[in-house]
């Protein structure tokens, strides 16, 4: 019979974390996240995001062993916002057994359930700033920094427990070695001759400031995308702590027309290419590890693209595209990658697509409508 134990202490969170590394031994694409920033991602009083969040995290266990984990969540201001009663999960890992699936979605509808939550959606790990979806394409290919990997047989045990897709997003890739399609050059230079704008990096020895202003765009400008929900104060600080020792300022181009900031991209070094070397743990022999392959870093993520909606047919998109192509070029970055794109973004798909960007990965969203458990036929128990 398939058990399940509730996540209580330290111990039990590091199981709950480390059960992936068995998951995922021989696999050559997957990167080992950080214990630490695992650790701290999962515990309330540690990440701000639990202070508007409750969440339950679940092992299952067969034969005594460690097969699979889920995390049941509430985000109070997503039901808030949209007038919901949404359930979500995430950091889902398991066996390929359907039982097992079975068990842990199960488990994680009950608690969900509990807190009158009608509906569940995920992957969110563990919300939709952070990683989202199962990989249903591009299995072959590494993830970026802050993107998930998934195992294939996921979306196949999810969809035989009812789960269905309710959103796509997409990862573009675009090599430098492609070139500036002419038609950017043109629209660049119509822009700059236009208007009296001025692009520059981010001033990294004045962090508190830049940040404001880019979380000032950044919230006007993804306020409208589906299942955005805007990061507090104190999430976003968080975020830029974590990238602040990694970023270049040149990857982080702002648009000021007339002395105001109305667009801004942030793009960051793909940590993932050499992450990887420390298997989870950056100490005692993991930094070093990370030092010496620290010249194999030669692609870039680009996060965040915002302008704000009064600007958004002056081109700035493409001026910030340009932007960063130049300073991958003059970094010795051979690419970037977009991500994530919404499926439906049709504008910011176009002008990817036109500048010969290629769709390298597809994650799906699945959701279900909550119903009450028969606990009768339940083939799963609680091991307490």
């Amino acid at each position: 019979m398939i058990r399940i134990r509730r996540v209580r202490g330290k111990r039990d969170l590091r199981r709950f974390i480390k059960m992936a590394w068995s998951l995922y031994k021989g696999n050559q694409h997957w990167v080992p996240p950080l214990i630490s920033d695992m650790e701290q991602m999962l515990t309330p009083g540690r990440n701000p995001f639990w202070e508007n969040a409750e969440r339950q995290l679940f092992l299952a266990l067969k034969d005594e062993k460690i097969v699979g984990r889920i995390a049941a969540i509430v985000s109070f201001n997503h039901n808030k916002l949209y007038n919901e009663k949404t359930g979500f999960f995430g950091f889902y890992e398991s066996a390929d057994d359907q039982d097992v699936a079975h068990a842990l979605y199960e488990a994680a509808e009950e608690w969900l359930a509990a807190l009158q939550m009608t509906h569940m959606r995920g992957p969110m790990n563990p919300n939709i700033n952070e990683e989202i979806g199962f990989v249903v394409d591009g299995f072959d290919e590494d993830p970026f920094v802050m993107m998930p990997y998934t195992l294939p047989y996921y979306p196949k045990l999810a969809e035989k427990e009812g789960l269905a897709k309710i959103k796509d997003v997409y990862s573009y890739w675009a090599p430098t070695a492609a070139g500036m399609p002419e038609k950017v050059e043109r629209i660049v230079k119509t822009i700059k001759k236009r208007y009296k704008i001025t692009v520059r990096p981010a001033d990294m020895k004045n962090i508190e400031a830049e940040t404001a202003l880019i979380k000032e765009v950044y919230d006007e400008a993804w306020s409208q995308n589906w299942g955005a929900v805007l990061f507090t104060d104190a999430e976003f600080d968080l975020i830029v702590k974590k990238l602040k020792p990694v970023v270049i300022p040149d990857f982080v181009p702002i648009v000021e027309l007339d002395g105001k900031v109305v667009a801004m991209a942030v793009a960051t070094p793909d940590a993932n290419q050499i992450l990887r070397y420390a298997n989870g743990r950056l100490f005692p022999f993991g930094f070093i590890k990370v030092l010496l392959n620290q010249h194999k870093v030669n692609r870039v993520r680009i996060m965040i693209l915002g302008v704000l909606s009064a600007y958004r047919r002056y081109g700035f998109d493409a001026l910030l595209y340009y932007e960063l192509f130049k300073a991958a070029e003059r970094h010795g970055f051979v690419g970037g990658e977009f991500s994530w794109i919404l499926e439906d973004n049709v504008k910011m798909i176009n002008l990817i697509e036109s500048w010969g960007g290629k769709i390298t990965k597809t994650y799906r969203v699945y959701q279900k409508p909550i119903k009450p458990v028969d606990r009768s036929k339940r083939k799963w128990d609680y091991l307490f």
